[in-house]
């Protein structure tokens, strides 16, 4: 019985601690969610963070994928050659980004813009999102912050904090973001301990 229960705490951290983990195959399979027209006889250039790899390098992608934390990802962009306009066009692309540490300019101009963008203010925790809401939606360290806290979250913000500001101004989807979703999206990590 012991050696049971010991197996099954040794699969189930395996697991976990795999499923930490980013690899071809999951990037892979988002692109499949992300177009599933893809043609699938052109090759695939991958881009992690501006490096190119060609499909053919899976350790190396791996590798790269698996040198980062998932929780830095930022986003995976699939971009096809119809997408591109482009006349010879030998593949497609996949784009993956994570946040890293960016110049303090561009973080300082940034900062500002995202402080400009939480105008609403709230007299509680526990009042609802105006309907005629302003401020877009907040992640902290992928964390969400509630709305009635985003204003205060975001003054009380150091620069020498900031590891990386991914602002969207445009609407992002409201099934997945809720309500404030129609004024964009702010994701926002911080230095890394």
């Amino acid at each position: 019985m012991k050696l049971l229960l010991l197996t099954i705490i040794i699969q189930a951290t395996f697991i976990c601690s795999y499923s930490q983990l980013i690899g071809k195959k999951a990037i892979d399979d988002r692109v499949k969610l992300i177009d599933t027209t893809a043609d699938k006889s052109k090759t695939i250039l991958y881009v992690i963070n501006g490096i190119p790899f060609n499909e053919q390098d899976t350790i190396q992608i791996d590798s790269t994928l698996k040198s980062y934390d998932p929780k830095y990802l930022v986003d995976v962009n699939f971009v096809t050659c119809r997408q591109m306009n482009f006349l010879h066009c030998n593949g497609d692309i996949v784009v993956v980004l994570f946040a890293f540490n960016q110049k303090n300019k561009h973080k300082r101009h940034l900062l500002k813009k995202v402080r400009q963008s939480f105008t609403d203010n709230y007299g509680s925790f526990s009042q609802h999102i105006f309907i005629d809401a302003k401020d877009p939606v907040l992640y902290i360290d992928n964390k969400l912050i509630h709305h009635t806290e985003t204003k205060e979250k975001i003054k009380s913000l150091k620069l020498n904090r900031v590891y990386y500001i991914d602002f969207n101004d445009k609407p992002v989807s409201d099934l997945h973001y809720g309500q404030n979703a129609k004024n964009g999206l702010v994701r926002i990590w911080t230095v890394p301990k």
